[in-house]
C-alpha cells in the first residue's frame, strides 16, 4: 500500500465569489446581485472568465499527456463546474474532503453583515495566518490539514491506483504543500507570502514520486513537484520546471540560529 505515482491539483477558475471580492477590494463594485445574500459560498459559480480558464487547464492536461484513473472534485459548485469544463473523460468522486476552508459566520452574510471576527480574531490572524481560526469556521492548522491527512490515508489504503487528480481551492492546496512537503509553519508562511508561488485560479499543481529524469527512479513519497499556469505560463512556479521538494533537516547550529531569531521576553 502507497501513495499513487502522481498527485494533480487543480484550484477551481474564476468565480463569481472571486470576482465579489475582487471588487469589493478595488470599490470597483458599488452594489451585489439581489441574491447575492441567499447562496451559500458552496453554490457559487465560475465567471465566464473561470470558464475559459477551466478549458485551458484541461488542454494543457491532455497536450501534455497526463493521464488518470481516480478522478476527484470538491462538491462546491465552481470546483464541479471546473471540473466539468476540463474534459478530461473521467468518472468523478466528489469528496467533501476537497473543499474550500470553512470560514464559518463570514459565509452567513445578510445585506447588514458586518464583519463577525473580533478585535482579538483579527489580531490573531494577524500574528499567524496558519493558526488562525475564523469565528465558527476551521484554521488551516487543524480542521483543512486534518482533511489532508485523511485523504492520504486514503491513498495509502488504495491499491492499483497510479494517476490521481483532484478539483479543489486555493487554500486546501496551500495546506497540500504544507503537509506533502513537510514543512514548518514559518516556512509555509514564508512561500505563501510569496507573490511568485500564488496558486492561480485554474493552476495545475502536479506531485510525482517518479523522478522526471529517470523513469525507473519510483521513491516512497512525492518527491519532486512543479506548477503550472496554462492561461498564463509567465505566471507558472519557477518557470513550469519540476523541482524537488526534498524534506528540510537542520544542524544543531541552524537550530540555535532559529531560536535566537526570535527574542526573548524576559
Amino acid at each position: 500500500m502507497t501513495l499513487p505515482l502522481t498527485y494533480t491539483l487543480v484550484r477551481h477558475g474564476y468565480s463569481e465569489a472571486n470576482a465579489i471580492q475582487a471588487g469589493r477590494k478595488s470599490q470597483s463594485i458599488t452594489s451585489l446581485p439581489e441574491n447575492f445574500f441567499l447562496r451559500h459560498d458552496s453554490k457559487m459559480r465560475l465567471t465566464p472568465r473561470g470558464v475559459e480558464q477551466a478549458q485551458a487547464a484541461g488542454e494543457w492536461i491532455k497536450k501534455n499527456g497526463l493521464v488518470f484513473d481516480r478522478f476527484y472534485s470538491s462538491p462546491h459548485v465552481r470546483a464541479v463546474e471546473s471540473a466539468s469544463h476540463l474534459k478530461l473523460g473521467g468518472q468523478w468522486i466528489l469528496d467533501d474532503r476537497f473543499r474550500e476552508r470553512d470560514y464559518g459566520e463570514i459565509h452567513s452574510a445578510s445585506k447588514d453583515f458586518k464583519d463577525p471576527n473580533s478585535d482579538a480574531s483579527l489580531h490573531s490572524k494577524k500574528l499567524s495566518r496558519w493558526y488562525w481560526k475564523p469565528q465558527g469556521g476551521e484554521s488551516l492548522a487543524t480542521g483543512v490539514r486534518l482533511r489532508v491527512e485523511s485523504i492520504m490515508n486514503t491513498f495509502h489504503r488504495r491499491e492499483g491506483i497510479r494517476h490521481t487528480i483532484a478539483v479543489t481551492h486555493g487554500e486546501f492546496i496551500d495546506v497540500s504543500q504544507f503537509v506533502l512537503e513537510r514543512l514548518t509553519p514559518e516556512l509555509w508562511g514564508l512561500k505563501h507570502d510569496d507573490e511568485k508561488y500564488k496558486v492561480q485560479n485554474c493552476m495545475v499543481v502536479q506531485y510525482s514520486r517518479v523522478n522526471p529524469e529517470n523513469p525507473e527512479d519510483i521513491r516512497r513519497n512525492f518527491n519532486w513537484k512543479r506548477g503550472i499556469c496554462p492561461w498564463d505560463e509567465s505566471l507558472s512556479w519557477d518557470g513550469g520546471q519540476w523541482i524537488n521538494i526534498g524534506i528540510v533537516k537542520y544542524s544543531d547550529d541552524e537550530l540555535t540560529q532559529y531560536v535566537e531569531s526570535h527574542e526573548r521576553l524576559f
